[in-house]
Order: structure tokens, then sequence, then C-alpha cells
């Protein structure tokens, strides 16, 4: 008994101090930057429509590092230009799949958000080079 309680208590200490951390925007994923959750909360989803946009945002970030790991993999010439399209793919997939379960007005903040993610995982990649 008295393991245990000593075990809750250090459980509930490091999950107290664990909660009293601050999370900056560096600490969040770039899907969710500040700069794009602004269209997130534009686009005012349904939970139907929050469950699909996190299915097609997962599909899209698993596809491209996919295309990524393919196109080494594969080796050969222009590997860079087929990475590109291979990614530009997966974004087209990710936007046509939105747009059929989004409504009109949502319309024009996806469009936003869809081009902040872009220049934001650009970004990341030409750092990470």
């Amino acid at each position: 008994m008295k393991h245990l309680t000593i075990t809750l208590l250090t459980l509930l200490m490091s999950m107290g101090a664990w909660a009293e951390s601050e999370i900056t925007a560096e600490d969040l994923p770039l899907w969710l930057k500040p700069e794009l959750l602004v269209h997130l909360s534009g686009m005012k989803m349904n939970e139907s429509q929050n469950l699909e946009f996190r299915e097609a945002l997962k599909e899209c970030l698993t596809g491209m590092q996919r295309v990524v790991q393919r196109e080494i993999r594969k080796g050969g010439v222009n590997i860079p230009k087929r990475i590109e399209r291979g990614i530009n793919r997966q974004y087209s997939n990710f936007d046509k799949h939105m747009k059929t379960k989004l409504t009109e007005p949502q319309l024009e903040p996806w469009a936003r958000y869809l081009e902040g993610l872009k220049a934001i995982m650009a970004e990341q990649q030409f750092k990470r080079r």
C-alpha cells in the first residue's frame, strides 16, 4: 500500500510539473502553427469535417514522407524534381478531398490554410538543407 501511495504521488507531481510547462509556438507541429490556426478556426468546421481534415492531413503528410523515401530509394537523376512533383500531388489530393467536405464559405479560409501550409513546409525543408 505504501509503495502504491508513493507511486501515485510521484505520478501526480510529475503530471503537475508537465501541466505547468508552457507550450510555445515552436513546440507545435508545422501544420498547427498560429498563422495557420487562424485559417482553421475561420473555417468553423463541424465534428465530421474535423475528422475528415485530420485523416486527410495525416494521409497527406505520410504520403509526402513516402514520396521522399521512394524517390531516394529509386535514385537516378532529377530526384529533387521528382520529389517536388510527388509532394505537389499529395497537396492536390488533400485539396480535392477537403473541397468535397467543405461548404462554400469555408473554401476561402481553406485555400489560405493550404497555401500557408505549403509555405511553412517548404521553409522547413529549406532549413534542413
